[in-house]
């Protein structure tokens, strides 16, 4: 028999929050899967694999938040939908983060080769492992808090504001909160060096025979700025979680 689970917090739960949530988390997976769906589609776009499991790992990230939703029981999901979104919920910065971290070092990699007199060859072993790396950690710590919360059946319940379920316990925040700031910092240090050379490629861009290079140094300029804000925004969550 399935148990469907009424939590006293969602007493609290404000409706038109919910709604609000859900719909911009929809509008974001949407979105992202338009974008990757175009991106695979024409033959005149090309990108970086790491640039898709950098999206992939997003949507994931948003289709976590709406898991329950999706599957219809948003107002009073089962132990086992229940249990199962907030093992995705703290499962998903980690793997937006290192998703994140292997993208900011495949652009590295790719502007230290452009810049570079004579062509570098990247091994294979480094790329499958900047693709495969971020999801098989994510799997692992999907199934730990999954069998972290099956264990411990009274922690699992909706969040105050009733927008998705999680762990009444600070212990997964706290994991996957330093795990998310440790590979932001390297992001952030990476992104340094990225931007480094991306502004000596677009202070130099007359001298580029490919043009397309200094739109590439524009972009790294501004996903490098993007990652100082991920930064003081991971830090701020993590800090205050301690609270």
């Amino acid at each position: 028999m399935t148990t469907n689970i009424n939590f006293a917090s969602d007493a609290h739960s404000n409706a038109q929050l919910v709604n609000a949530f859900i719909a911009l988390q929809l509008i974001g997976q949407f979105g992202l899967f338009v974008i990757v769906l175009t991106a695979v589609a024409s033959p005149n776009i090309k990108r970086n694999p790491t640039w898709y499991t950098f999206c992939v790992g997003w949507i994931l990230s948003c289709v976590s938040y709406t898991f329950v939703f999706l599957i219809g029981q948003q107002d009073s999901p089962t132990f086992g939908a229940c249990v199962t979104q907030a093992a995705g919920i703290y499962a998903a910065p980690v793997l937006t983060s290192l998703t994140t971290l292997s993208f900011a070092m495949d652009m590295l990699l790719d502007v230290r080769a452009a810049s570079a007199h004579s062509p570098l060859k990247r091994s294979r072993t480094i790329t499958i492992a900047l693709l495969v790396i971020p999801f098989f950690v994510w799997i692992v710590m999907f199934v730990g808090f999954l069998v972290f919360g099956v264990k411990n059946p009274s922690l699992v319940g909706k969040g105050p504001n009733g927008t998705y379920c999680d762990l009444n316990t600070f212990i997964p925040s706290k994991i996957t909160g330093l795990i998310s700031v440790l590979a932001t910092i390297v992001i952030l240090l990476i992104q340094a060096k990225t931007g480094y050379i991306g502004v000596r490629l677009f202070k130099n861009r007359h001298l580029l025979q490919d043009r397309r290079l200094a739109a590439m140094a524009i972009r790294i300029m501004i996903f490098s700025l993007l990652g100082a804000l991920a930064l003081g925004y991971d830090l701020y969550h993590f800090l205050s979680s301690f609270n």
